[in-house]
């Protein structure tokens, strides 16, 4: 029965800790794809592999001067390109070519961002027109809902843990050990993926893991404060969940002395 029993802790501590991992995973693509976070790094992208593609920088200085005409009498100019579309007030206009195409890619970012994508993730993932659903707050709440599905299935695994280790202070300490553990991946992945930068498309890969050492910091901050609350049961002498063991040669005496006062 022992045997079977620590069998099925390993499998589930197993279990535990790529829940863990790949939990991780989940919290670091959706830390890294909130808004704030991801527009400097996605202009920076768009600008060097959108802009001269959908044609923005032909566009703005083959219309300059119409720009500038059109908005002796009108606020704002819209023009379309490659299916996207541009609405640029005048007073960006009056400040040059320049600021034109910083606005126009920002409007872009935004609107890659803010899209509702009509396709579910793998079918997004599969058609290469809608491929900048990886970088919209819709992959954001995508990514952030599979998060909190693990921390669910995490909090089962810990509960079936606990019906399984025989003194109950070793739940903390292997709880928070596979989360220290499960963090460490992470603790210089940013700083890696750095390195990648100058491949286009690996800079777009390294921008979904900017939040890698965040999600460090968090697990293993977590991790060892609970393993640190169950060293401090286990010195304090809680919940070992065993009764004190008496000796064969403590009951003879005491049955002994029970028989002696019986005999007086």
């Amino acid at each position: 029965m022992g045997f079977i029993r620590g069998g099925l802790l390993v499998v589930v501590s197993i279990m535990l800790f790529l829940s863990f991992l790949v939990g991780n995973v989940f919290l670091t693509l959706n830390l890294s794809l909130d808004y704030e976070t991801i527009k400097p790094e996605l202009v920076s992208v768009v600008k060097d592999l959108v802009a001269d593609k959908i044609g923005l920088i032909g566009e703005i200085e083959n219309d300059f001067g119409i720009m500038g005409s059109y908005c002796e009498n009108n606020s704002e100019f819209v023009f379309n390109e490659q299916g996207y579309t541009f609405v640029i007030p005048c007073d960006i206009i009056s400040n040059g070519s320049e600021a034109i195409l910083d606005y126009g890619i920002n409007s872009l970012v935004d609107e890659i961002y803010y899209k509702d994508y009509d396709c579910g993730v793998l079918d997004c993932l599969k058609e290469t027109e809608t491929a900048f659903f990886l970088v919209s707050k819709e992959a954001k709440d995508y990514w952030n809902s599979k998060f909190y599905f693990l921390v669910m299935v995490s909090l089962i695994l810990i509960a079936l843990m606990f019906f399984l280790v025989e003194q109950k202070t070793n739940l903390p300490i292997i709880t928070g050990s596979l989360l220290t553990i499960s963090a460490l991946p992470f603790m210089k992945l940013d700083w890696i993926l750095s390195f990648i930068s100058n491949n286009s498309f690996l800079q777009i890969f390294a921008v979904f893991f900017t939040k890698a050492h965040t999600v460090f910091l968090i697990s293993f901050i977590l991790g060892l404060v609970l393993l640190g609350a169950g060293i401090g049961l286990k010195l304090l002498k809680f919940g070992t969940g065993k009764d004190k063991k008496v000796s064969q040669k403590e009951v003879k005496e005491i049955v002994k002395e029970e028989i002696s006062k019986k005999t007086k």
